[in-house]
């Protein structure tokens, strides 16, 4: 269960460092592309911190 949390936050930060990385793309490049796939990150970020409050409480 450890184990798993610790996994679980190592995506959500992997993750939250793309979206990071994507949001500074999209200051140039404004395609519908890359807003798609910024909101597919976002969503999985956010499923993520719910896994993860929930194995915590």
């Amino acid at each position: 269960m450890v184990n798993e949390l610790k996994q679980l936050i190592k995506q959500h930060k992997k993750i939250e460092i793309e979206i990071k990385h994507l949001t500074k793309l999209r200051l140039n490049d404004r395609t519908s592309a890359s807003w798609e796939r910024l909101r597919e990150l976002k969503k999985e970020k956010l499923n993520l911190k719910g896994k993860i409050s929930e194995i915590k409480n």
